[in-house]
């Protein structure tokens, strides 16, 4: 990600992946895609996506439920100055931070997931598959088992940096007002759903890089008309779906050239290529060299045997 912002998601990655916070920045008054850069920095965390999240979101019943907390979340938030701690109706508790401008409150950081009563949240779980029928309790309880822990870090620990980092984006956002509208909260309610599809179709899209993805999967999984998702995709991103598909499939593709002994049509076959001259025709127009002299200027000894597959990261420049 060659932009301004790639601190800031670097910085939100490594509270994921080395703290186990999970970070979700809420856009009360769509002032994160007022800069294109700002935006791609921080569309992979504008929802909550652990495995947990989305088996429970994939019910469009409790996605509803999910997005009207939206409207609670920002009465809650005018209300406090400060952090505070709620648990939200799946049973998951975490630090809501206001993020705001002056006197404008433009979003909120959510950090979590804090469990102080487990046995509690599973009985919530349950009554809420009881209520969601397509939900199966058994399957939700084993992704709310491996997936939800408690961070590394304490709160008390952890909540000054997030402070900070709602400052920054309050700063940010002041930086950035002169040239845009001011945001308008009311009118931003009804698009909050934007965010929301927009974050679990790049993430769908992250894990299944390697497999067939239709733009009809895709939908459905979005609870969205495919038509919505497309421009939806196309304004927040800039690229349709399929360029942004073959994107993070190429991503993929560097990672198995340089850390692989895979031949080209095993690396095309594995990143959702069934003619590796296509994907050497693709990987040639995104990356700018074939796939075989990326290879050979790029690649270092690696023993054999480390074909490790990990889900692509985000696209480049996208």
């Amino acid at each position: 990600m060659g932009n301004s912002y790639k601190a800031l998601s670097d910085y939100l990655r490594f509270l994921r992946d080395r703290c186990g916070l999970q970070v979700c920045i809420k856009d009360f008054s769509g002032f994160i895609p007022i800069n294109k850069e700002l935006d791609e920095a921080l569309q992979p965390f504008l929802a909550h996506t652990s495995p947990f999240c989305m088996y429970m979101k994939s019910d469009p019943e409790h996605y509803r439920v999910c997005l009207s907390m939206i409207r609670l979340m920002y009465n809650k938030c005018e209300k406090h100055q400060g952090a505070y701690f709620g648990v939200c109706h799946a049973g998951l508790g975490e630090y809501v931070l206001p993020i705001r401008s002056g006197g404008t409150l433009l979003g909120s950081i959510n950090a979590g997931f804090f469990q102080t009563a487990p046995r509690l949240t599973e009985a919530r779980i349950r009554r809420t598959c009881r209520r969601c029928s397509p939900l199966n309790a058994d399957e939700a309880l084993h992704l709310y088992r491996t997936s939800i822990q408690n961070p590394v870090v304490e709160a008390k620990d952890i909540l000054p940096g997030l402070e900070l980092l709602a400052e920054y984006l309050g700063q940010t956002y002041r930086m950035l007002q002169p040239t845009h509208t001011q945001p308008n909260a009311a009118r931003r309610y009804h698009n909050s759903s934007e965010d929301n599809i927009l974050t679990h179709a790049i993430e769908y899209i992250r894990l299944n890089a390697g497999g067939h993805i239709t733009v009809s999967d895709l939908a459905a999984f979005c609870h969205c008309s495919e038509s919505y998702l497309s421009r939806i995709f196309k304004k927040r991103t800039g690229v349709n779906i399929n360029v942004y598909i073959n994107k993070v499939r190429m991503e993929l593709a560097k990672n198995h050239l340089l850390l692989s002994r895979e031949n080209i049509a095993e690396i095309a076959a594995g990143v959702g290529f069934n003619d590796p001259n296509y994907f050497s025709r693709v990987f040639t127009q995104i990356i700018g060299i074939p796939p075989t002299e990326f290879r050979r200027r790029f690649q270092r000894d690696i023993p054999y045997g480390d074909n490790k597959k990990d889900p692509a990261p985000a696209p480049k420049g996208v």
